[in-house]
């Protein structure tokens, strides 16, 4: 790894949140992401069109609903911020992993590059997603909005990626 990019890998995991041990991060990342998923939920009976079934074809209606508030009246309009909807909308997808693209299960890992740093993804043999960060804001090449579903399709192996 180049020194710029271990200084990038040091400088995000500096971020990540720190704790004790692998038991205390699992306790807290686990009540987080359950939080987090319970919030998108609640939040969800603002949208016309998202109702979250966990299922892959939610994640365009919410991907869908997103746009919808980046170009409408906002997230306050749904009274929470974008950081914390775009960490929800990560979680959402995780569980959706979970539920449909067997055998992805939940874990907590320690960062490699900042000892005490941890985060939450989910994996399967030989394959990992870490999902304390989605991805970079939506932008103007992802005309059909559906980044989130391709996603899905990705890491869970689909050859129905459209």
């Amino acid at each position: 790894m180049s020194k710029a990019g271990l200084h990038a890998a040091k400088l995000f995991g500096s971020k990540l949140p720190a704790f004790r041990d692998i038991e205390d991060a699992e306790r807290s990342l686990y009540a987080e992401r359950d939080d987090l998923i319970r919030k998108l939920t609640e939040l969800s009976r603002h949208s016309a069109s998202f109702r979250p079934d966990f299922s892959p074809e939610s994640l365009k209606d919410l991907e869908r609903w997103c746009f919808e508030l980046l170009e409408g009246g906002g997230f306050r309009s749904i009274e929470t911020d974008k950081e914390t909807f775009e960490q929800a909308i990560a979680m959402y997808l995780g569980e959706v992993l979970v539920r449909n693209a067997p055998p992805f299960e939940w874990f907590v890992a320690e960062f490699a590059f900042e000892p005490g740093h941890y985060e939450i993804g989910v994996r399967r043999p030989l394959y990992q997603v870490m999902l304390s960060r989605l991805w970079p804001a939506p932008r103007e090449s992802n005309r059909r909005e559906q980044s989130i579903w391709r996603a899905y399709q990705k890491h869970s192996g689909s050859r129905d990626a459209r």
